[in-house]
């Protein structure tokens, strides 16, 4: 296949077309792409140029490359609404995906002084410190850091956290009963160990979210940094209408209109 002979580089004009056959529905999800050195032969140009394309293809959510498998179209993505506090098996059930984890550590121990401020805690006080690699389907998904408050979360030591969900757990073998949450989000680039677990290249974009967690009560419970592969999941939210926004504006305005017609 020729490529144009204008003054937009050729890894772009490659990126554009392979864009342009993903959305036209020239491939289905989950199909294989083409090898790199069979896209080298279609275009004529060189292994690192067909990568420079592929990659931009993976940062814009259309295609995943998974180690020693290949690169697959991908733009069906797992939808979780970042205004609703849900577990990970809660969203998996809802998508119909079965949801499992791999314990990678659990400790309880004094907090750092940052950990310590976040949740509020008094000196002396404990945190459990649990990792967990999340899968959905058995494949990789999210890098769960959870620090929990100890004399909470200790009644939930004794479970199996590899097949049970902690916020279920929590709702039907304590009394206590989760409240709001501060979520943010934020976009990183996997570092090695990151991309190991999870399956990506190095150097793959991932979602950090940071979530703090009170009980009903107000007092906190959790603070968490997850890493979420941004290629298999996206966050979804509700945007107020501008008159929702605006209402003390309009209000004041209306106010000030009334003034002016009284004189």
């Amino acid at each position: 296949m020729k490529l144009g002979k204008h003054l937009i580089p050729k890894y772009y004009q490659i990126f554009e077309n392979i864009y342009k056959e993903i959305n036209d529905g020239q491939y289905q999800e989950g199909d294989k792409m083409l090898s790199e050195n069979a896209l080298c032969t279609k275009y004529n140009v060189s292994r690192g140029t067909i990568r420079e394309a592929i990659n931009m293809l993976i940062q814009q959510g259309l295609l995943v490359r998974e180690q020693g498998k290949g690169t697959f179209v991908t733009f069906k993505k797992i939808e979780q609404d970042a205004q609703q506090l849900m577990g990970f098996s809660e969203l998996m059930e809802k998508h119909n995906i079965v949801a499992t984890a791999k314990i990678l550590e659990i400790t309880s121990k004094f907090p750092s002084k940052r950990i310590q401020n976040l949740l509020k805690l008094d000196d002396g006080e404990k945190i459990t410190k649990i990792q967990r690699l999340r899968f959905g389907n058995n494949e990789p998904l999210i890098i769960e850091r959870s620090y929990f408050v100890f004399r909470i979360f200790q009644f939930l030591l004794d479970y199996d956290l590899e097949s049970e969900s902690i916020f279920n757990l929590l709702h039907r073998k304590t009394y206590y009963r989760l409240g709001n949450a501060q979520q943010s989000i934020e976009a990183v680039i996997a570092a090695p160990a990151e991309s190991e677990l999870l399956k990506v290249e190095p150097g793959s974009p991932l979602l950090l979210m940071k979530r703090l967690i009170a009980l009903k009560d107000d007092s906190l419970f959790q603070y968490s940094e997850d890493m979420y592969r941004s290629d298999r999941l996206q966050f979804t939210s509700r945007t107020l209408s501008y008159d929702e926004t605006h209402n003390d504006f309009d209000r004041s305005m209306g106010l000030i209109s009334n003034i002016f017609e009284k004189k």
